[in-house]
């Protein structure tokens, strides 16, 4: 399984790139631009063939892709025969969709495939309704043994079969909703003013057979958070375990609907990752799992970056564990994750170019109100220091990423 997923991640994240690039192609052709390559890898060619006034082909070096536009940048010549026809004479507009045209795709395949995995394989979700409680949190499988402390749930109130509203007064959903509730911890310090970390109170309402009712306040355990992810997703924290997932047929239009709502979670949650990637790299090389297939949030859930080679070594045991389906919200994940990340005002991503574009048009216009020349284009060359410096943080985090893959491979739990 562990070939078939690398094989099958390899041709999902080409595709992508593929996809990518020909959305830049595409738009930049609408406008009248002519594009000379377009590869997939960086570095020697391995193999090409040229089609019109471009050529196609693959690169040595698998670590994206690109397409060349005539007048996209200024650190190359533009032949005079060409120069109608440059990128930065093109409307700021057509300019804008063409950077952005490769998030946008991405954007689109992530959208697509959410609304493709209810229609064929149904919407599965956990209820927010309590499937067991526990009289311990043991260490180990089995009853519980003497030392185990008592579960935070008894006396409670809090029975199995309860239907849980909302938790602090928090509405709640999904069994996400509850396991995003319980594993908040709120920073503090002791009598020496040593930094420490505290679990929330919760306070649960909930429905027991059409009657609504609130728990007495519980404090979660927080002893075995960051060894045992898997035992944050299922509720043992406070000593709670989550019902059976229920898988329910969409029809199409449902389906479009459903589609939307995860694009738009997922995203969120990208932005987060995205922005907490800094204090999560000293997790990178910390013995953990993942949580078991998709329970708590429909994709591999770890609190650290995973790389290439570890996204590529867990698509087989999730295909394993949780089927195609949830093969396709990962790399829908991934999309919209790879598409918020270029969008990024950073060169030389295609954010940093939009931002050029917008510059280089808000100096023009500044130009003409003040009644002074075109200031022209922006000089890249001043910009290469600062693009180097972000290319050298990004393949430095890479190797860290590869490396932590490496010795310190993420695992689903049996």
């Amino acid at each position: 399984m562990t070939l078939w997923g690398w094989l099958l991640f390899a041709f999902a994240l080409v595709t992508s790139i593929m996809l990518h690039e020909a959305g830049h192609m595409t738009c930049a052709r609408k406008a009248g631009g002519k594009v000379t390559e377009f590869f997939v890898g960086f570095g020697p060619r391995i193999w090409s063939f040229r089609k019109g006034e471009t050529e196609y082909g693959v690169k040595a070096i698998p670590a994206g892709g690109y397409v060349k536009i005539v007048g996209m940048t200024d650190l190359e010549p533009i032949a005079p025969e060409d120069e109608p026809r440059a990128f930065y004479k093109k409307p700021l507009g057509w300019r804008l969709l063409t950077l952005s045209a490769g998030s946008l795709v991405h954007f689109l395949i992530a959208l697509v495939l959410f609304m493709i995995i209810p229609v064929f394989w149904g919407q599965t979700s956990v209820p927010p309704v309590i499937g067991g409680t526990a009289p311990c949190l043991s260490q180990h499988a089995g009853a519980c043994a003497s030392g185990d402390p008592a579960a935070p749930i008894a006396g409670s109130g809090l029975q199995a079969g309860d239907k849980i509203l909302a938790v602090n007064g928090r509405p709640v959903k999904s069994w996400t909703d509850v396991t995003d509730a319980i594993s908040k911890i709120e920073p503090g310090v002791d009598a020496n003013s040593v930094p420490v970390s505290t679990p929330v109170p919760l306070t649960f309402s909930y429905q027991r057979q059409g009657v609504t009712a609130t728990s007495t306040p519980i404090t979660p355990a927080i002893g075995n958070k960051s060894s045992d992810p898997k035992a944050v997703c299922k509720g043992l924290m406070v000593g709670i375990t989550p019902p059976a997932r229920e898988t329910k047929n969409l029809s199409t239009p449902a389906a479009v609907g459903q589609g939307f709502s995860d694009w738009g979670s997922n995203f969120k949650a990208s932005v987060g990752g995205l922005v907490d990637i800094p204090k999560s790299i000293p997790k990178l090389f910390q013995k953990q799992q993942t949580a078991n297939g998709s329970s708590c949030a429909g994709a591999p859930v770890t609190d650290r970056p995973v790389g290439v080679i570890g996204m590529g070594n867990l698509t087989g045991d999730l295909i394993k564990s949780d089927g195609y389906a949830s093969f396709l919200n990962f790399v829908a994940n991934i999309n919209v994750f790879i598409g918020i990340f270029n969008l990024l005002p950073l060169l030389p991503l295609d954010g940093g170019h939009i931002a050029i574009a917008l510059y280089e048009a808000a100096r023009r216009k500044i130009a003409v109100l003040r009644g002074r020349p075109d200031p022209g284009r922006v000089d890249l060359n001043k910009l290469m220091p600062a693009a180097f410096t972000f290319l050298v943080l990004f393949v430095g985090l890479s190797l860290l990423l590869m490396a932590a893959d490496i010795t310190n491979p993420l695992k689903f739990p049996s």
